[in-house]
């Protein structure tokens, strides 16, 4: 509210500001003629000077405030934008790094500066606007009619003008679509070859030439005649000013410190009527960058929706069994076949399908990420859409190997997602488990190290030791270990004795074609053809 109120304060202190610099300058002109006040010839500088300093000083501070405004906004806009992606189904938010960059920084950043732009428009060029034309008025009312005349004319010619471009831009697009009617028909020119078309598709295309030439030569003649009858009116309501502006001179009805100020301040009217009128255009590029974004927000995430029956899962054990399990998206080919297997407790699975997309989505079908088209998964012989997605999740750990960690301290990524598990006890603990205490005891503050310091960088297998300390905290009965994108530092002997302490007693889904990842599954299979390895 504050904030508000010290745009408006601003933005009236700004016009108040502009409306006097054309009677200071006209006064300086003044004093400048035989019989002026020398006296006064050396003060209005100063006076010019200081207006110009400070309307440049609220000009700033309205846009320093206003964007200040918005900053907080696009924050919440940004961080909305991230929550959904990651609420949407796998398969919807592995974007491409140029559709983010689209997301977060180009359209937010269009929308932010465009609006931005738009409120100081409204804000700070209308009062401005309002004051110069106050200015006009009180030195000559009739020639500010005229010259208020002058100015919409022009304006009108100006919008006159961006209709012609409308047009123009219309055309060309008709000539595109029309060249991509011709590329289809010789595309499918076998078909004319064997039926002998020729003269009929010739005479065809020749009626489309003419249609769409004839609209050319009609926008030529409309463009040519509007620049004609711009150019006459134009002259003649110049013609007319001039004419008026003389003759107020000649009747001393205006002065010609007056005249100076009354030109200065219409020509200092036309930038922030220029600036006034493309808010359409950008309020309508805010438009086009909301588009963008809501389609987006208003997507379905298509989690699991947890059932009105809740079963409790107390104690997860990692044994599933999957009953006519098929995943099918809309419109496209089935991606899993129904499968019919059982998943030992314990034991440690690596999934070879070529694809890494379908390893992944038997993965993400086990998380309760995405939902099959037909039959059920069962973990302890009980359905997961009957369990709470929380709890579900309690019992499955997901570790990527190029994972980010928080710019916070070790502890807390560790205790990572783990809102009960404060005690530092237990932190350690883990920390031990994945031999990450090797290194942290080693640092300067321990577990309490922050890990966004300059000085302070990780190696990868660290950055991995820690991870796998955060699962190991969680104490999960299924582990995915995903080398989709990135590998883990297995030749660190450290972080392969925390791999193998992670897999003991644990359900494992591998997802790796590397040798040694695949050397620590007791049995391999492919999600698409289950019959090859005998698990069908």
């Amino acid at each position: 509210m504050i904030a508000r109120v010290a745009v408006l304060i601003t933005s009236g202190l700004f016009a108040l500001t502009v409306a006097s610099i054309p009677l200071i300058i006209g006064q300086f002109f003044t004093q400048i003629l035989p019989g002026g006040n020398r006296q006064l010839l050396h003060f209005l500088p100063l006076v010019l000077a200081a207006l110009l300093i400070i309307a440049i000083f609220t000009s700033w501070a309205i846009h320093y405030v206003i964007e200040r405004l918005l900053n907080r906004t696009i924050l919440d806009m940004r961080a909305t934008l991230f929550r959904k992606l990651l609420t949407l189904p796998p398969a919807y938010s592995n974007l491409p790094v140029e559709t983010i960059s689209l997301y977060f920084f180009q359209t937010t950043e269009k929308l932010c500066h465009n609006f931005c732009l738009s409120i100081i428009y409204l804000s700070r060029d209308l009062l401005a606007v309002i004051g110069l034309t106050a200015t006009m008025i009180w030195l000559n009312p009739e020639m500010s009619l005229l010259a208020v005349t002058v100015i919409a004319a022009t304006f009108f010619i100006g919008q006159s003008f961006q209709l012609n471009m409308y047009q123009r831009n219309t055309l060309k697009q008709k000539q595109h679509d029309f060249s991509g009617i011709l590329s289809k028909a010789l595309q499918l020119g076998r078909g004319v070859h064997l039926d002998k078309g020729y003269a009929q598709k010739v005479r065809h295309i020749r009626n489309s030439f003419e249609q769409l030439q004839n609209l050319q030569l009609k926008h030529g003649a409309q463009t040519h005649m509007l620049m004609l009858l711009t150019f006459a009116f134009l002259t003649g309501i110049f013609t007319v000013f001039l004419y008026a502006f003389l003759q107020q001179l000649s009747l001393n009805l205006l002065t010609p410190g007056d005249a100076v100020a009354f030109f200065t301040a219409g020509a200092m009217i036309v930038f922030p009527l220029k600036r006034l009128s493309a808010i359409n255009l950008l309020l309508r590029q805010c438009t086009e960058a909301l588009q963008i974004i809501f389609p987006l927000l208003d997507r379905d995430s298509g989690t699991i929706e947890e059932s009105s029956h809740i079963t409790r899962l107390e104690q997860g054990k990692g044994k599933l069994r999957f009953e006519g399990v098929s995943y099918q998206e809309t419109h496209k080919e089935p991606q899993l076949p129904s499968i019919d297997l059982e998943i030992a407790s314990g034991q440690k699975i690596a999934l070879i399908n070529q694809d890494a997309n379908i390893n992944r989505l038997f993965a993400d079908l086990v998380c309760g990420f995405v939902t099959p088209s037909t039959g059920r998964i069962l973990l302890d012989d009980k359905d997961i859409k009957q369990l709470n997605t929380a709890e579900l999740r309690q019992h499955i750990a997901w570790i990527a190997p190029d994972e980010d960690l928080l710019g916070d301290t070790i502890a807390a990524n560790i205790a990572y997602g783990s809102s009960s598990c404060s005690n530092e006890i237990v932190i350690t603990t883990a920390a031990h488990s994945s031999r990450a205490m090797e290194f942290i005891r080693k640092l300067p503050h321990g577990l309490q190290t922050k890990i966004n310091k300059p000085d302070l960088e990780l190696s990868d297998d660290q950055r991995q030791r820690i991870l796998i300390a955060r699962a190991l905290l969680k104490k999960p009965c299924i582990v995915v270990l995903d080398e989709t994108t990135a590998c883990f530092n297995t030749e660190n002997t450290a972080l392969l004795r925390a791999l193998q302490k992670l897999l003991d007693n644990r359900t494992i889904l591998i997802l790796s074609s590397r040798p040694v990842m695949l050397a620590l599954a007791e049995k391999r299979f492919d999600p698409v053809n289950l019959s090859s390895i005998g698990l069908a």
